[in-house]
């Protein structure tokens, strides 16, 4: 969290996106990070949830692009990656909620990679992938926004350890 308000609202942005590919950092913290920004008035606050809708969204295309080009090849990268049992568990995801899997998973860290890449993989709209994964962004930007913003002085004590227990 030091390193995201030392560096800014930039380094916010590139930490939203590079959880897609694995960054260490949760969304949620750079969110918060982005809401303590606007809390301590080194961002405005328009700005600031532009970026982190922007970021968010931005990271869920790249591994919707991922999924499209990759695909899921039984012998392919990604299904020797994440295995077979995972790919069955994520189809039957899919088949049980349909395109409410997309709005689910964007609510649950560690569900998102996996569930917007079977979104490109398994022919999803783009469109229709946007506009699933934009709605149900606005609920996890403005939450983490909205708690690191109220809240931008006691987020260390209070909200993160608050969010590792909900996890």
């Amino acid at each position: 969290m030091e390193l995201l308000i030392k560096y800014g609202i930039a380094a916010c942005f590139v930490s939203l996106v590079m959880t897609s590919f694995g960054w260490p950092v949760p969304e949620e913290i750079s969110l918060l990070g982005i809401g303590v920004l606007v809390h301590k008035g080194s961002q405005h606050w328009i700005i600031g949830w532009i970026v982190g809708f922007l970021g968010v969204t931005a990271g869920d295309v790249i591994a919707w692009f991922m999924g499209k080009r990759v695909g899921l090849e039984p012998k392919g990268f990604v299904s020797k990656l994440i295995g077979k049992d995972q790919i069955q568990e994520i189809e039957q995801f899919y088949r049980k909620w349909g395109d409410w899997a997309i709005a689910i998973a964007r609510q649950v860290p560690g569900m998102r990679f996996p569930t917007f890449f079977f979104s490109g993989a398994s022919a999803v709209p783009f469109w229709r992938f946007y506009l699933i994964d934009g709605l149900a962004a606005l609920i996890t930007v403005n939450v983490y926004f909205w708690l690191g913003y109220n809240f931008g002085d006691e987020v260390e004590e209070k909200i993160i350890p608050w969010i590792k227990e909900f996890k």
